[in-house]
């Protein structure tokens, strides 16, 4: 009987590679409601960008159209408002020379009220002084002195010649008192009365004439002013004559402004609307693009855990950590060999240390061979003098050449490069103080480790036990 044909490993590998593809993994509950929530997800379709390109160009020919109706409107109007300037400065003239007569108006008039209101007064001032005058004529009786002096002699001569009561006497003498004070009034008097018919007329009359002098004045202004205003309506009759339909024009401009502006907030509505539109449809996207982006990044951290359980199946132990320092030390014991191969070859002759190759080291049954020197030799006859080798004398030490790299590493761990073999050994003794004390250093940090893996190990300990009394004490 013919033996079976070997199976074909790599034919195996695919079949286990494709039952793992055909196994799908397990949906999780947070994979079915993103799947279910992008089902319900309330579809939002994109606007037509081209939609509102072809109505916003209708509006835009409509508007262009009226645009042009304003233009043809605007022209009549600047036709008909040619010569608009010169009606300006005229009309400005006209005006200057009306507000510079009615100016002139209001002075003379106030002028004239003013003289006016004089004459008022000095009537006013007369008629008192003359009832003042007629007042005092009656109080005092006498219009002179003359007459008063003889009323006076008249009252002294009865007193002398006739025979009175005390009394009588008294009052008597009382009159010629008071006749005597009237003496200054009828002075006073005959003054004023001698006054009021001269200067005080004269002055009147002088203002009298001074307002028909101002009368005159005004009617002159007012004439003129009259004429001033019939040219200021000829030239505002003839300039409404050429302006006569501009009003219907400035209508029909405003009438179509409003169709413009009517066409353009027609215009703003649609985009506005589509703009509405697109943030809806931009809201949806985002939304979907969102729970897709859960949904792979489900996906991707499923993906990830499942190669990450592959990779430690497939995957060697990586063993135990490696020990705080060991890379320093590493290079401290490279460094150390680097030195040692600098060392002239008699001192490395000296120093080498021989590896223990004595039986006890040896595996059970079998021996080791030692080194020549080690050996106990046996003469047929012992030799009386040792050979003489001859020794090169000692010259002078080369200096030695070091590379930038390992001059950094002799700059990391502060020891001095020797500049040449002289000076190894020191550098030697140096980089092994260097080695202990990172040894030194690693058997702290193990020691630190130790210790809080232990009271992390003592922690839980610590937890059940507590829980366990509360158990029994419960």
């Amino acid at each position: 009987m013919a033996p079976k044909k070997a199976a074909d490993p790599k034919a195996a590998a695919k079949k286990d590679d494709k039952e793992k593809k055909e196994k799908k993994p397990e949906m999780t509950q947070e994979m079915k409601d993103l799947r279910e929530k992008e089902k319900n997800l309330e579809k939002v379709p994109q606007p037509d960008r081209k939609e509102l390109e072809d109505a916003s160009q209708v509006i835009n020919d409509a508007i262009n159209g009226l645009q042009e109706k304003l233009k043809a409107v605007n022209e009549q109007i600047t036709a008909k408002s040619a010569g608009k300037e010169e009606h300006f400065k005229a009309r400005d003239e006209i005006k200057a020379k009306l507000d510079e007569y009615s100016e002139r108006i209001d002075e003379l008039e106030k002028k004239r009220k003013s003289i006016q209101d004089g004459i008022s007064s000095k009537d006013k001032e007369q008629r008192a002084k003359r009832q003042e005058l007629n007042d005092m004529k009656k109080k005092l009786g006498f219009q002179s002195e003359a007459e008063i002096d003889a009323e006076i002699k008249k009252i002294e001569t009865s007193m002398q010649t006739e025979s009175h009561t005390l009394k009588k006497e008294k009052e008597l003498m009382a009159k010629i008192q008071e006749l005597r004070k009237s003496k200054p009034m009828v002075s006073k008097y005959a003054a004023m009365e001698s006054g009021q018919g001269g200067g005080e007329n004269a002055g009147v009359d002088s203002l009298k004439n001074n307002i028909e002098d101002i009368k005159k004045e005004l009617v002159e202004v007012r004439e003129a002013k009259k004429i001033q205003s019939q040219a200021y309506s000829t030239l505002m009759e003839a300039r409404q004559k050429v302006m006569g339909d501009v009003p219907k024009m400035f209508e029909e401009r405003e009438k179509i402004n409003g169709l413009i502006r009517e066409k353009i907030m027609e215009r703003n509505t649609l985009r506005d609307e589509f703009n509405t539109r697109q943030r809806a449809f931009s809201a949806y996207l985002n939304e979907a693009r969102q729970i897709r982006g859960e949904r792979a990044r489900l996906e991707r951290e499923s993906r990830e855990k499942e190669w990450e359980e592959r990779r430690k199946t497939e995957m060697p132990d990586e063993g135990p950590k490696a020990l705080p320092y060991a890379d320093d030390l590493t290079y401290l014991d490279n460094m150390i060999g680097h030195l040692k191969a600098l060392l002239p070859k008699e001192a490395e002759a000296e120093d080498k240390k021989e590896a223990d190759t004595s039986a006890a080291s040896a595996p059970a049954g079998n021996l080791v061979l030692v080194s020549k020197d080690k050996r106990e030799e046996e003469f047929f006859f012992a030799p009386t003098k040792k050979k003489q080798l001859k020794k090169k004398g000692a010259g002078k030490a080369k200096p030695l050449v070091h590379s930038m790299e390992t001059l950094s590493f002799f700059e990391k761990y502060k020891v001095a490069p020797p500049p040449d073999a002289t000076a190894v050994p020191e550098a030697i003794t140096a980089v092994e103080a260097k080695v202990k004390e990172f040894q030194e250093k690693q058997k702290k940090e193990v020691e630190k480790a130790k210790k809080k893996e232990e009271s992390k190990d003592e922690a839980p300990a610590a937890a059940e036990a507590a829980e366990t009394t509360e158990t029994a004490e419960a």
